[in-house]
């Protein structure tokens, strides 16, 4: 009996050694995908034609965000009902959130395709960090104004709206209460 435990615990170490080699050999010459090795891989935006998940045409990923954006708008737009005297505020927060997408393409195209050192990296991420806060913060004010001209039936659908969607309640777990950590 003993031999046979002996055998098998074996047989699992060079298995496991086994899948750790196969790991470390990966397409990305043992950094794995996140450590470096990227511009081989065409998922993560590399490769001969650079369409993946990150790579494609940036022109056409802010497109889709647009009109994403737009429809969603237009939905949020619909399920308030807006009545004449809120349509101002509708406006103003519409205009906020398109200059806050303008900025952050902007900041997008200034960053991308820079040659730049790690600590100059480290302060265009904090400046561009510093710029999207502010703009987020005009953001949330237009946004401040809208909720303060609805009506009660009109902020809970504003709330619902911005609060609970599929990504928010994936990270919340399946439950109705907050998940509990891991242990």
């Amino acid at each position: 009996m003993k031999t046979l435990r002996k055998n098998l615990l074996v047989a699992a170490t060079v298995a496991g050694l086994g899948l750790t080699t196969l790991a470390l050999a990966g397409p990305w010459g043992g950094h794995g995908p996140m450590g470096g090795g990227m511009e081989d891989c065409s998922m993560m935006g590399g490769g001969p034609k650079g369409h993946g998940w990150r790579g494609g045409d940036p022109g056409r990923r802010m497109e889709m965000m647009q009109q994403f954006h737009a429809e969603r708008m237009e939905l949020l737009e619909a399920r308030l009902k807006l009545k004449p005297d809120q349509q101002n505020a509708w406006k103003a927060f519409l205009a906020a959130q398109d200059a806050h997408h303008a900025e952050m393409l902007k900041i997008r195209q200034e960053m991308r395709d820079r040659e730049t050192t790690a600590m100059a990296h480290f302060a265009e991420r904090i400046q561009g960090m510093e710029q999207r806060l502010a703009s987020m913060k005009t953001m949330a004010k237009a946004a401040g104004d809208l909720y303060a001209a609805l009506d009660p039936e009109q902020k809970q659908v504003m709330d619902k709206f911005f609060t609970d969607g599929p990504m928010r309640r994936m990270m919340r777990g399946s439950g109705a209460g907050p998940t509990q950590p891991v242990q």
